[in-house]
């Protein structure tokens, strides 16, 4: 490995080879400016946990991703506009709703498995960690999956966008993609409002508190943003996972030996090789951190991934541990932008992860395959993952 003298979440270099750069930050630039992108970095976990708990100063208004625009989606709002928004639509997430998910969900990764193994060939990516979580989004949001390879669309254009190194046409695209999303949710909001159906899409067209309700628009984004991280989440974390399970082939046979472990083993894959590496802020006024300050109006990258490799606060944190408890990581955030939808992307990696085992005697990658990474600066994942594998 050459010697690290910059970072950048654009280069091929950090994508390819992420942890290596964060160890180098943590070390010698806890507090590091990229001049080329005009941003800050924040590595440390407890640098990280500090600013995303303090939205007065480290703002999500003027957007998550690199560019300063204000945002829509909820988590592009800072209280109270945050708050009044979470309260509408945090009903919809209850452990009683996504614990009613599990039969389907099962079922999708059963049907998904049954083609697997009757066709002889495994394209992790796109037989599995695609189309599960896809098909999953459709059900929960209650709309028809047939429109799966639309939802796919839709998301990987916001992503593209946001991630703030796509090309310009990603603009015109985006704008495509969000005029079909707002025709078909629209007319769904209008429908549901009429026949109320057992769907997220109904209880977020119905929602109020205290005589307040969502706006179309605020339906819209939020719809989107379901899409989004149903989609993106869950397709990386469980690519990681499988990757991470073919670097500690010894933790993969401990889970087989002690199935009750996977809960933690999900934790732990969300810690090792997060599936959403950053996402940014922008401070409201200059701040002070290790002797650095970082100027009013800047966007500061939080480094998620290398926060949850941070030998201060993880023992051994460059190796999987199935077991590790307690697991403090921050893969779904910190806060009130703590993710609504992990307790749905944490059941769907532990069913996943419990049927490849129970279904497949071996597991593993093609050493012969052509294995590739996708090229998002805000994620980590899997492009192409070939699996060879024996069915049980």
């Amino acid at each position: 490995m050459p010697t690290i003298t910059h970072y950048s979440p654009f280069l091929t270099a950090v994508q390819d080879h992420p942890y290596t750069h964060y160890d180098w930050l943590r070390r010698e630039h806890p507090v590091y400016y990229n001049e080329r992108h005009d941003f800050w970095v924040l590595s440390r976990y407890h640098d990280v946990v500090k600013a995303v708990r303090t939205p007065e100063i480290f703002s999500s208004a003027l957007g998550v991703g690199l560019d300063k625009r204000y945002g829509l989606s909820m988590i592009a709002h800072d209280p109270p506009d945050h708050t009044r928004l979470r309260k509408l639509v945090v009903k919809a997430f209850t452990p009683r709703q996504i614990a009613s998910y599990e039969p389907r969900i099962q079922a999708i990764i059963d049907d998904l498995l049954d083609d697997v193994i009757a066709k002889g060939s495994f394209e992790l990516v796109e037989d599995l960690a695609i189309p599960l979580p896809v098909t999953v989004i459709a059900h929960v949001l209650g709309v028809d999956p047939e429109y799966r390879h639309d939802f796919k669309r839709w998301s990987d254009d916001v992503v593209n966008f946001t991630a703030g190194n796509a090309p310009v046409e990603a603009r015109e695209q985006l704008r495509e993609s969000w005029g079909e999303f707002r025709i078909y949710f629209s007319d769904m909001m209008e429908a549901r409002l009429h026949q109320p159906q057992d769907d997220i899409v109904t209880i977020l067209a119905q929602a109020q508190e205290e005589g307040d309700s969502l706006t179309v628009l605020e339906f819209l984004n939020f719809c989107q943003l379901l899409l989004v991280a149903g989609n993106e989440t869950t397709t990386n974390l469980i690519s990681n996972g499988i990757v991470a399970f073919d670097a500690f082939p010894e933790e993969a046979q401990r889970l087989r030996q002690h199935p009750d472990l996977a809960p933690r083993m999900v934790e732990e894959v969300l810690r090792y090789d997060t599936p959403v590496q950053l996402t940014y802020r922008t401070t409201t006024q200059d701040i002070d951190i290790h002797g650095v300050t970082i100027p009013a109006q800047s966007k500061v990258a939080l480094l998620w991934g290398s926060a949850n490799r941070d030998p201060e606060v993880f023992a051994e944190p460059d190796r999987l541990d199935v077991a590790r408890h307690p697991n403090p990581h921050v893969a779904f955030a910190s806060g009130i932008h703590y993710c609504l939808g992990a307790s749905l992307a944490r059941l769907e990696m532990r069913l996943t992860i419990q049927t490849l085992m129970r279904r497949m005697h071996r597991l593993e990658i093609d050493p012969e395959g052509a294995c590739k990474r996708i090229d998002i600066a805000l994620l980590r994942g899997m492009q192409r993952l070939p699996m060879v594998f024996e069915p049980a």
